[in-house]
């Protein structure tokens, strides 16, 4: 007599089993996309993290990037971690409740990828770009303007609010007695003084406190200051230097140039030297915008690649359609 094979049992909708007597777990249902052709659900999963994660990370640099940044302080990290935690939060939602229903989780995932990178981006390249190109205009525009100033007679300490200096005419950058510190970068410094301020074994002033400054313009240990418009014979403004970080290595070149020159310094201040003060004042806002156009396409970009990636590899072979639900069989 022949052997027959194990005999097939059905005991209802969605089970089955090899052993007769025996019935099996139920299959898990298998989704509308697992079935067929990306429907009208998937393209708009797809828009939604094309666009999305470029918005929320437009929304967060901004935030941190520009002047509301300025005028809250340290209330506006309120929206910009609510920028990161919200969209974790849906995404993680949304991958749950595809668990419990045995639905596709891989779209949840990457909105989960995508959304925290966006954020996180966000919030590192806001801050970055405003502290070193948004935050000294702003600063600056809460400071005074000071007109006609004497450099060779003025001492440090009386303009210590001073955002903005025209100094009187006759005034220029002493590039005789520059200096610079070198840590990483170089740090420059040069004395702004009048021809009565020219030091020689003769002349020279009870003391130097107001400096031209810059960094990477000049060369390690020599005289060649040529920061700012060091060379323009209509250059008279200053406009202050505030970074706490780059003072005080200017600090430092300026205690150099005491001991090589011989010179008295009181309270040194620092200004990039200008011709067109307005001009100056805007290169900060204007680095710091191009900054942010720049890295929002970068970020879009990146964005794109991997939306494109995913589909590519995952959603148009189908390894994301309904299959993850098996994960918990």
């Amino acid at each position: 007599m022949a052997s027959r094979g194990p005999l097939r049992q059905d005991f209802g909708p969605g089970y089955s089993s090899a052993v007769p007597g025996l019935p099996s777990r139920p299959l898990p249902a298998m989704s509308k996309a697992a079935r067929g052709p990306p429907d009208m659900r998937q393209l708009c999963k797809a828009f939604g993290n094309l666009v999305g994660p470029p918005l929320l990370f437009m929304f967060v640099s901004s935030l941190l990037s520009f002047k509301l940044h300025f005028q809250l302080e340290g209330l506006i990290w309120i929206p910009a971690l609510a920028g990161l935690l919200v969209p974790a939060y849906l995404a993680h939602r949304t991958e749950k409740h595809a668990m419990e229903h045995r639905l596709d989780r891989s779209w949840p995932r990457l909105s989960m990828f995508l959304f925290s990178i966006a954020a996180i981006s966000g919030i590192i390249f806001g801050a970055l770009n405003y502290w070193y190109a948004a935050w000294p205009s702003y600063a600056l525009e809460g400071l005074r303007i000071y007109s006609d100033i004497d450099a060779s007679e003025t001492q440090g300490a009386r303009l210590l609010d001073a955002g903005l200096v025209n100094f009187a005419k006759g005034s220029r950058v002493l590039t005789d007695l520059a200096m610079s510190y070198t840590d990483q970068e170089t740090y420059c410094v040069a004395p702004i003084t009048t021809n009565r301020g020219t030091k020689n074994k003769d002349t020279g002033l009870a003391s130097y406190d107001l400096w031209a400054a810059g960094v990477g313009c000049c060369s390690p240990g020599q005289s060649n200051f040529k920061c700012g418009d060091f060379d323009s014979p209509d250059a008279r403004k200053g406009l202050r230097l505030v970074d706490p970080s780059q003072l005080e290595y200017f600090q430092l070149a300026v205690q150099q140039a005491e001991a090589a020159y011989n010179l008295q310094v009181g309270h040194p201040l620092f200004f990039t030297w200008v011709k067109d003060a307005d001009q100056g004042l805007g290169n900060f806002f204007r680095t710091a915008f191009k900054n942010f156009i720049v890295a929002n396409v970068f970020h879009a970009g990146f964005n794109l690649v991997c939306v494109v990636a995913f589909v590519v590899l995952f959603a148009g072979s189908g390894k994301d359609t309904g299959l993850a639900a098996l994960d918990e069989y």
